[in-house]
């Protein structure tokens, strides 16, 4: 009979459970869709407005450092109030952000604004919405819940190059920011038809617990390794098209291809059904030897890059598209990794500092590489982009270290989890408030 009360009980958890994936991935889709605009409108844009390959990275990273800059106070902010509201009000400004941008900018500070804007927007969605989606996922389910919001991620921003490619072909860049700006709109009906949480968890700390974070040595591995991975993400994909239109200006390759920001963002959605792929067999088999494993592919595969840079479009193509792949592939590994190792009443501000660090490293890796373009020769310089991808293999290189180097079997499904999950007093919510002088709720 309790087995029975029990099935009974979970079954419909586990439907609030797939119902909660599917809104909160479509969501982080659709807000996406602002992310990538930039980066495949690049070329167009730097013509433009005649900007140099260190402005050009400048705006393509500083959406990423909007983000960083925000997201440890409203990732956090989801452990002591309702995060819906602050998810409808994130969606409402990136959209805000996109619009003026195709109305208003015409030069690189006004750009420079709108997209730190626009990444602030979404620092209120993506890890707000995980934590939003954890809390209605049936515990058993949530490392692959996390696997599959993560990987989404990749799909948003694939979609955003898909639709940026399609729209600017045919109606030109600032068309592109406009249709963008209507998918943070379109998340807003996906969270008003939320289920309800399924959990009551909120904390009563008035600030986040860093110091309690900074100790949990497993927690600390996969935001190290989550920093690298973001590094080579975003510096491959604000700089893809740029890349791409370069070396299909070289005698001897050009061929006819879709729009260039429909070919990167095909090259990124690839990277979602591997990455999903990926996430399940470190659920099942661990985390360390997948996420090392990946990212020794994504360090050969830059360096490829590298020793062939300005080559044969037929040898050159097939590794850019393989580095979107690869880059992103250990996505939903870690992600797994970080929310196994989270306390889950601090599970909110583990995820800020997790995001904090990714998207820090996110600005500065396009940053970096076109800063390393202009020392080294230019966008149109085979020697630029050699150093170019030397130091965009770096990212991969340190999340492999990281996750390596994590304490005892931190990879292992579960084992993290274990380790977090607070056994005695003085390691809950209850024993921090007793050793900071608060009295128990």
């Amino acid at each position: 009979m309790v087995g029975a009360r029990e099935i009974d009980q979970s079954s419909p958890m586990r439907g609030a459970s797939a119902n909660a994936i599917a809104l909160l991935s479509f969501g982080l889709v659709a807000n996406l869709a602002t992310q990538m605009t930039f980066a495949a409108t690049l070329h167009e844009i730097a013509a433009d407005w005649s900007l140099d390959a260190s402005q050009s990275g400048w705006v393509g990273g500083i959406y990423f450092a909007g983000y960083a800059t925000a997201v440890p106070f409203l990732a956090s902010a989801t452990d002591r109030i309702d995060g819906r509201w602050l998810y409808v009000s994130s969606a409402l400004l990136g959209a805000a952000a996109s619009f003026a941008f195709a109305a208003f900018a015409h030069g690189f500070v006004l750009a420079l604004v709108l997209r730190f804007l626009g990444g602030v927007g979404l620092a209120g969605v993506h890890m707000p919405g995980l934590n939003l989606l954890m809390d209605r996922t049936d515990p058993s389910y949530q490392g692959r819940a996390a696997g599959i919001y993560t990987s989404s991620y990749a799909a948003g921003s694939a979609g955003s190059f898909l639709l940026a490619g399609l729209v600017d072909e045919a109606f030109g860049w600032r068309a592109t920011f406009i249709a963008a700006g209507i998918g943070p709109l379109l998340s807003i009906c996906a969270v008003a038809l939320l289920p309800a949480p399924s959990v009551d968890r909120k904390s009563d700390h008035p600030r986040p617990p860093y110091r309690a974070l900074l100790r949990n040595r497993a927690l600390m591995a996969y935001v190290a390794a989550f920093a690298g991975n973001a590094w080579e993400v975003f510096a491959v994909r604000v700089w893809f098209v740029a890349y791409l239109a370069w070396l299909l200006s070289l005698p001897g390759n050009q061929i006819t291809l879709p729009a260039l920001g429909v070919v990167s963002g095909v090259a990124s959605l690839a990277g979602v059904p591997v990455s999903m792929v990926m996430a399940e067999v470190a659920a099942r088999h661990g985390r360390r030897p997948v996420i090392v494993g990946i990212c020794l592919v994504s360090v050969a595969t830059c360096l490829a890059l590298a020793a062939t840079a300005g080559g044969p479009i037929g040898i050159v193509l097939p590794l850019l598209i393989l580095v979107q792949i690869t880059s992103f592939a250990d996505v939903g590994a870690l992600a797994g990794g970080a929310v196994a190792a989270a306390d889950p009443a601090q599970r909110g501000a583990a995820l800020a500092l997790y995001a904090l660090a990714g998207f820090t490293t996110g600005f500065l890796g396009p940053v970096a590489v076109g800063n390393v373009l202009d020392w080294s020769g230019g966008a149109t310089s085979a020697s630029g982009w050699m150093a170019s991808f030397a130091v965009i293999a770096i990212g991969s290189a340190v999340a492999a270290w990281a996750v390596w180097r994590a304490p005892g079997s931190a990879g292992d499904p579960g084992s993290a989890n274990r380790r977090a999950k607070p056994n005695h007093p003085e390691q809950s919510e209850i024993g921090w408030a007793r050793r900071l002088g608060r009295p128990r709720a």
